[in-house]
C-alpha cells in the first residue's frame, strides 16, 4: 500500500472517514516500526547443534610438559672430549584429529653471540632427511650439534607407543665434541688448532661473570602443530 497516496485521498473524504483512515494508518506504522526494531535485536536460538572437533597436542621434555611451542636447548659444559649430549622432546596427539608438525630453527648462540644468520649465509647448516646438522663444516666448528625428528604428522589419539605409535612423535637434540681426530696428520693438526681456538673462547666465556655459564651453547627450535582438516 502506498501510504502517501492514501493520505492525499483522505482530503477528499468526509471528516469521520478521514479520522478512521488516519487511525488505521497509525496502527500499521506502529506495527511496522515494532517489527523493524525486533528484527535488529540479538536473536537467541535454541535446539541448534554444532559438531566441534576436539584438538590437543602436548610436548614433553624430560617428562615435563612444555607449555609453549618453542624449545630451547642449552649446553653448559662445553669442551673437547665432553660426554655426548642428547635431549628428547616427545610430542603427543591428544585427540582423534590429525596434526601436522613443523620444526624451525630460530636461534643459535655460541658463547652468547647469535650466529644463525652467519651459519645460513655460509651454508654450514645442512639437512639430511629428517636430520639437521647445525655445524656441518668441521673446518670452522669443532663440535657436532644436530637435531632429528621422526614424524611430521600425527594420527589418532595417543595412548602409548605400542597401541598408537602413529599418534606420538620424537624430536631429539644431539651434541658432541670429539677430542682426537681420526683423519690425516694435517687434518688432526687443523682440528687441534680449532679445538684450541674454541677452547679459549669457552674459557673466556666462563670467566666473564656477566655471562650465564649454563648457556655456552643455546639453540632454540620452534615446533609448530596445526590441525589437518579432513
Amino acid at each position: 500500500m502506498n501510504i502517501l497516496r492514501e493520505f492525499r485521498r483522505i482530503k477528499k473524504r468526509s471528516l469521520p472517514a478521514r479520522i478512521l483512515l488516519i487511525s488505521v494508518f497509525s496502527v500499521i506504522l506502529i506495527i511496522n516500526t515494532f517489527a523493524w526494531f525486533q528484527a535488529n535485536q540479538p536473536v537467541n536460538m535454541s535446539g541448534l547443534e554444532a559438531n566441534i572437533t576436539p584438538w590437543d597436542v602436548r610436548y614433553y621434555v624430560d617428562d615435563k610438559e612444555v607449555l609453549d611451542e618453542t624449545v630451547t636447548f642449552t649446553i653448559d659444559q662445553l669442551y673437547p672430549g665432553m660426554p655426548d649430549r642428547e635431549d628428547t622432546v616427545r610430542i603427543f596427539n591428544m585427540s582423534t584429529t590429525s596434526t601436522s608438525i613443523k620444526y624451525e630453527l630460530t636461534s643459535v648462540k655460541v658463547f652468547g653471540q647469535d650466529v644463525l644468520d652467519k651459519l645460513k649465509e655460509d651454508g654450514i647448516i645442512q639437512t639430511d632427511g629428517n636430520t639437521i646438522n647445525i655445524f656441518a663444516d668441521d673446518t670452522k666448528y669443532p663440535f657436532n650439534i644436530s637435531y632429528t625428528y621422526d614424524k611430521t604428522r600425527l594420527d589418532g589419539e595417543y595412548v602409548d607407543d605400542t597401541t598408537t605409535p602413529a599418534a606420538g612423535g620424537t624430536f631429539q637434540f644431539h651434541a658432541s665434541w670429539e677430542y682426537q681426530g681420526n683423519g690425516t696428520e694435517d687434518e688432526n693438526l687443523a682440528k687441534d688448532i680449532l679445538d684450541t681456538q674454541f677452547g679459549k673462547g669457552a674459557y673466556a666465556y666462563y670467566q666473564d661473570e656477566a655471562n650465564d655459564p649454563s648457556k655456552a651453547i643455546e639453540i632454540t627450535v620452534k615446533i609448530t602443530s596445526s590441525m589437518i582438516h579432513p
